[in-house]
């Protein structure tokens, strides 16, 4: 009874501190209050910094303060964001871009330069970040990111301060998809330049372009948005106000959407807990969206024993994902028999193997440890990476037993929080990790060209496959989607093969939201676009007890 009522003063005690936090400043009208969304993160950002987002998190935060040339519309379609006009060669391998007239959040001009040095800035040998493989179309990007050609010689060229020339290596029919990523975007040169340290600003003084920008932050406690005042396309942007609080526990944003302190609970935002689902489900509360995301096992190629194929082979088909899905995700997502989610490439190959195949699994490990020579008595013990948050914890037990049932090896489970988990991929410091991939941009090349590079820092399993690589680049040159497409199935036929890694289930993310919340649209990547959103005031609680108005 007293660790019951510990928990419920704790809870008490939680919402009382939120509570008073955002509403130390001045009271703000019922107006102010009624067209504010209050959402949650399960934790801060790892950058604020446009160039460097890889992390769901940061680029659900990068795409409200930031845009590039090529900006996401609500139907889920590109458009012109700070481009005005875009000309094209003939070949496809020239783009000339004619700025607008924009602004950053200081009232200073958005130039080609702003966008052209941004873009140069990822390509230096000493710039960090993991998506620099997404400018390699560009001329010369990838030997200028190896340090083999100086930056001068990269197709980017800035004709006058509002006219950009790109020029691509090939023509690559899904130029303006990439660009839409919110890596893209640009940041200010002249600010960046005069604040080394402009990433640890905490108000208005953060200088971006987008349809928000930051009111009001305390790191790991809560972020506060507003209405971009300079953004070429305020009009447009429906909510006066974002309030994002930042608390770790599922269960406890669970209770605060419950209670009215946040309007919306689902990924990218606080997943819902998987022990809560079935109840939200039979009340019709939950509404799923499909996402161009994966979770995936992937296997380090130069780790014993998973140099061997056939222990690959035996592991991937060992998983029985079904009964992930059915018992752990539990909202219909797909088992991942095949590589990507159909939303990315539709009419995959055929998978080669039964979902959770034992017998065909034992097979393949007994062919592998006969290469191996080794018997099942000297098998290692294999340590799995995974996240240490959300659902990503029961997903690896699972994975763990099944394996332990299946093949009778011992998995020893490592979780860590985001920063740590990305530092090891990165540094391919595992044996086997549980990871996830999301399409930044709807498009199976998204996730393929990255296995193209044995270095690059998403290629997690290290995978070189000469072949495979052939015709992944040579699928550029097919300017009829279908024709790429089945190129591209060519190369899934042969990474399937080799099993550098398995998908064990694609997205269905579910996520709640109060009736008042309208015109909420989905990308295809699976993530909300917020800009459209509409509150319906008149059914907007006149008491809810979050008071984030910043003045």
């Amino acid at each position: 009874m007293v660790l019951i009522l510990k928990k419920h003063l704790y809870f008490c005690l939680f919402f009382i501190v939120i509570s008073s936090f955002f509403s130390c400043s001045k009271k703000p009208s019922q107006d102010e209050i009624k067209n504010s969304l209050h959402l949650n993160l399960l934790q801060e950002p790892v950058t604020y910094d446009p160039r460097k987002v890889a992390d769901f998190t940061s680029t659900t935060i990068s795409v409200l303060l930031f845009e590039g040339l090529i900006r996401r519309t609500p139907d889920s379609t590109t458009a012109l964001g700070l481009a005005e006009s875009v000309d094209i060669s003939e070949d496809g391998k020239t783009y000339i871009f004619h700025l607008k007239d924009t602004k950053w959040s200081n009232g200073t001009p958005v130039t080609a330069y702003d966008i052209a040095q941004s873009w140069l800035d990822m390509l230096h040998p000493n710039f960090s970040t993991q998506n620099a493989h997404l400018l390699y179309p560009i001329e010369n990007a990838k030997e200028a990111k190896c340090g083999k050609l100086p930056l001068k010689k990269v197709g980017i060229n800035v004709i006058n301060y509002n006219t950009l020339e790109v020029k691509l290596n090939t023509p690559t029919p899904f130029f303006d998809e990439i660009i839409s990523y919110c890596m893209f975007s640009p940041v200010c040169q002249s600010y960046i330049s005069e604040n080394p340290n402009w990433l640890d600003v905490k108000d208005r003084s953060f200088v971006c372009n987008g349809p928000y920008r930051v009111a009001k932050r305390r790191i790991g406690r809560v972020l506060i948005l507003e209405k971009n005042p300079y953004y070429w396309d305020a009009d447009s942007v429906e909510l006066e106000q974002i309030s994002i609080s930042i608390v770790d526990n599922e269960t406890t944003a669970l209770n605060m959407f419950l209670n009215n302190q946040i309007d919306m609970i689902g990924l990218p935002y606080s997943g819902i807990p998987t022990d809560s689902i079935p109840e939200f489900l039979n009340k019709g509360m939950i509404e799923t969206t499909e996402k161009a995301a994966s979770t995936i096992c992937c296997f380090n190629l130069e780790s014993f024993p998973f140099k061997n194929k056939n222990i690959r082979k035996a592991f991937a088909i060992a998983l029985n994902r079904q009964e992930i899905v059915d018992n752990i995700t539990q909202t219909g997502e797909a088992p991942g028999t095949q590589l990507l989610p159909d939303t990315l490439i539709p009419n995959q190959p055929t998978p080669s193997f039964k979902d959770g195949d034992i017998k065909t699994a034992n097979d393949y490990l007994e062919k592998g440890l006969k290469e191996l020579n080794i018997s099942r008595k000297d098998f290692p013990s294999i340590k799995m990476l995974h996240l240490s948050t959300g659902i990503y914890p029961k997903v690896a037990q699972a994975i763990q037993e099944q394996w332990r049932k299946s093949l009778g090896v011992n998995i020893i489970l490592e979780g860590f929080e985001y920063k740590v988990f990305l530092d090891k991929l990165g540094k391919k410091d595992f044996s086997i990790t549980q990871c996830v991939w999301i399409a930044q941009y709807p498009d199976p090349m998204n996730i393929l060209d990255r296995f193209c590079l044995k270095e690059n820092i998403k290629n997690y399993p290290g995978y070189d496959n000469e072949e495979f690589r052939n015709l992944v680049n040579n699928s550029v040159y097919y300017f009829n989607k279908q024709d790429r497409f089945n190129e591209l199935n060519k190369a899934l036929d042969i990474i399937n093969e080799d099993v550098p890694m398995t998908a064990v289930y694609h997205w269905k993310s579910p996520f709640m939201r109060k009736r008042y919340v309208k015109d909420l649209f989905i990308k295809p990547t699976g993530s909300f676009h917020l800009t459209s959103i509409k509150l319906d005031k008149d059914e907007v609680p006149s008491n809810r007890p979050i008071d984030v108005a910043v003045k």
